[in-house]
């Protein structure tokens, strides 16, 4: 055993049992410690010195334990609360894991757009779905235009915006090619549909006569204004008058439309 006099000059240690370098010095070579090494504390590289070269550890046990301030030294630190890897109280990994809880509203659209995309009444309608950017809130969808139509050939991309209420509030949806048709505006609002279904799930979150209104109804809803023209909300007086006294003028206008805005390839 060394005196406390022969330690002092092999570990170079100060009173406090700190090491001027952080290295346990010869001493460390046989991985022992004395008393006044408890205090565990590491050098600034987070290593155990030399001692660590036999493996052995100090009376405080383990590679790792805190110190009496609860900090692993610089490299391995632990905040006072003795969380590891900067987590908030959240629970969340901070910058490293950028691990985020899924809220409520997030957690109910995936549910839908999962439902959506394997909806075999859709499929054969011819949806198809993707989001934009990535983004949950905002899908984008195509609608193949249906035969005996004059949008039959066109290839229709439909975005739905999800507020962040849902399904408090109902989502947007907007065309974003140009259509011929009494109920989508292209002169004030690109692409907006007046459809009372939709418009009213959007702004009150509910649908006469229709409690859990969903987004598999609200898309089957758009995909019958290719059938379906609605006179009383048309955005144009005089599209509605053609539509309604001149029709085969307005369905060769609405197939010009969709072989110049819309034509698949």
């Amino acid at each position: 055993m060394f005196n406390q006099k022969q330690m002092g000059q092999m570990g170079q240690m100060n009173p406090m049992g700190q090491m001027q370098m952080g290295q346990m010095g010869q001493m460390g070579q046989m991985g022992q410690m004395n008393q006044m090494s408890q205090m565990g504390q590491m050098n600034p590289m987070g290593q155990m010195g030399q001692m660590g070269q036999m493996g052995q550890m100090n009376q405080m046990g383990q590679m790792g334990q805190m110190n009496q301030m609860g900090q692993m030294g610089q490299m391995g630190q632990m905040n006072p609360m003795g969380q590891m890897g900067q987590m908030n109280p959240m629970g969340q990994m901070g910058q490293m894991g950028q691990m985020n809880i899924q809220n409520p509203v997030m957690s109910r659209i995936t549910q839908e757009y999962e439902l959506c995309t394997n909806d075999n009444d859709l499929i054969q309608i011819g949806c198809n779905f993707g989001l934009e950017n990535n983004n949950i809130y905002k899908w984008r969808i195509t609608m193949v235009g249906p035969t005996n139509t004059p949008y039959a050939g066109g290839l229709y991309t439909i975005f739905a915006t999800f507020p962040p209420d849902y399904p408090a509030h109902g989502p947007e949806f907007k065309f974003m090619n140009k259509i011929y048709h009494l109920n989508v505006d292209f002169k004030n609002d690109l692409g907006h549909i007046c459809l009372s279904s939709i418009n009213s799930w959007r702004t009150s979150g509910k649908v006469k006569d229709l409690p859990f209104y969903t987004m598999k109804q609200a898309l089957f809803d758009i995909f019958c204004l290719f059938y379906n023209q609605g006179v009383i909300g048309a955005y144009d007086e005089a599209m509605a008058d053609q539509y309604l006294n001149h029709r085969d003028e307005f369905d060769a206008e609405a197939k010009r439309w969709t072989d110049k805005f819309a034509k698949m390839n």
